[in-house]
């Protein structure tokens, strides 16, 4: 996912009900000048809807207030999911290879409008190594707009 953050779309609650409650669970506040954005790291955030997935890290990127990027460790909570689907959670622990009520943890991007699973999270859970790998996340996803296009090179 490649976003200007400087014209992306703002999103919220009606979008993503999985995004983080960017007020909740605040470890740090940082603003970055070179592109105009405030980044807010998130721990055990509430998500800002109703949602089966448990949030343990979160950098959401803000931009005049708005959510323009999120970049979050989130677990499937089987608990939620066994009594939403009226099957054992047991089964679903089996399903999912684990002991634990919820599943393994995935790296999801927002941005643009868009929800992005980038795949399993196998690294560690201590905070400061979660919010560097987090925040490189979104400076990856940054465009200025002045790269060149590559698009042609993508073969469908």
């Amino acid at each position: 996912m490649i976003i200007d953050v400087s014209s992306a779309l703002l999103m919220g609650r009606k979008d993503y009900p999985t995004l983080p409650d960017p007020g909740s669970g605040v470890v740090e506040d940082v603003l970055d000048e070179e592109y105009g954005v405030e980044f807010v790291c998130l721990k055990n955030p509430r998500p800002q809807g109703e949602s089966m997935e448990s949030i343990s890290h979160s950098v959401v990127v803000l931009r005049d207030g708005g959510i323009v990027f999120c970049a979050s460790i989130e677990s499937l909570d089987l608990r939620s999911l066994a009594s939403a689907l009226g099957v054992s959670v047991k089964e679903l622990q089996a399903e999912h290879s684990t002991k634990s009520f919820y599943a393994k943890p995935h790296i999801i991007a927002y941005g643009n409008g868009e929800r992005e699973d980038i795949g399993p999270y196998l690294g560690s859970l201590r905070d400061g190594d979660v919010f560097v790998f987090l925040k490189d996340i979104a400076y990856d996803s940054f465009s200025d707009g002045d790269e060149d296009d590559f698009s042609s090179w993508i073969v469908e």
